[in-house]
């Protein structure tokens, strides 16, 4: 990504204004007290930071702008949908960046600034998707690519939660893709998200003895009276006995869908 240097450098976000503006802007600007990183700006770009904002942004590099910040404004929207940002979240996130776009690291750093700034901005997520569709209108193979690669960030945990599918059915709207997606990939990249299942680590292809099995061990792991005998903190007997319960809860879900006696 050629581009980024410029962009980094020459004033994109005063440029663009708006949601996307702003995090491009704040995202600069924080890049910047790295004094370091300005040096490798400057080299790559040929030109002073105080030079490089005079440069002028053609449609496509302002597209390009459009792309970088408006995706990793909403994996960082996505990430946070379930209150809390995963290490398997942000592994999917590093591989996007490292396999599929082939970051440096200058644009590494700048996705990065702008994913953790996204995460907790006062911007709802529908406005990037708004702004990622208005500039991509032409192209629903892009707006598709960042449908699933939300998705996949959604489901790195091997389940969706309300609030991430929330998003992604949001998403479908904003981003003016097919419905039919949703169920693909949920199909492809969740298949396990029955939550009844993922309480117990199983997928909906277990077997009946291997359902029972999970659910024996489950309860054995967080019965009371186990955790007790442990002299565990006050604090984990409560946690253990939510856990207890949606156990249960899980297993008498799992046995009226199948029948099980």
């Amino acid at each position: 990504m050629s581009w980024i240097g410029k962009i980094v450098g020459g004033g994109m976000g005063m440029l663009m204004g708006g949601p996307i503006g702003a995090m491009i802007g704040g995202a600069i600007g924080h890049l910047f007290v790295d004094s370091q990183l300005e040096e490798s700006v400057s080299q790559q770009t040929g030109q002073g930071r105080s030079r490089a904002r005079q440069a002028t942004f053609t449609n496509q590099e302002q597209k390009q702008a459009v792309f970088f910040a408006s995706t990793f404004a909403m994996l960082g929207k996505m990430a946070k949908a379930d209150g809390a940002v995963s290490q398997a979240e942000i592994q999917v996130v590093e591989k996007f960046m490292r396999d599929h776009l082939r970051l440096d690291k200058t644009a590494r750093m700048f996705a990065v600034n702008i994913f953790n700034r996204a995460k907790d901005d006062a911007y709802p997520y529908s406005q990037y998707a708004d702004e990622f569709t208005r500039h991509f209108y032409n192209d629903q193979n892009m707006r598709m690519v960042l449908f699933e690669i939300l998705f996949q960030v959604a489901a790195a945990d091997g389940a969706l939660h309300q609030a991430e599918e929330r998003l992604l059915q949001d998403a479908l709207g904003h981003l003016n893709i097919p419905s039919h997606l949703f169920d693909e990939l949920r199909n492809r990249l969740a298949p396990s998200a029955d939550p009844a299942y993922v309480i117990l680590g199983l997928t909906p292809d277990a077997t009946d003895a291997e359902v029972k099995k999970a659910y024996r061990a489950k309860v054995m792991e967080y019965h009371p009276d186990k955790i007790i005998s442990k002299g565990l903190p006050e604090e984990f007997l409560k946690f253990a006995e939510e856990k207890f319960k949606e156990a249960n809860e899980a297993y008498e879900k799992i046995k009226k869908a199948r029948g099980i006696s």
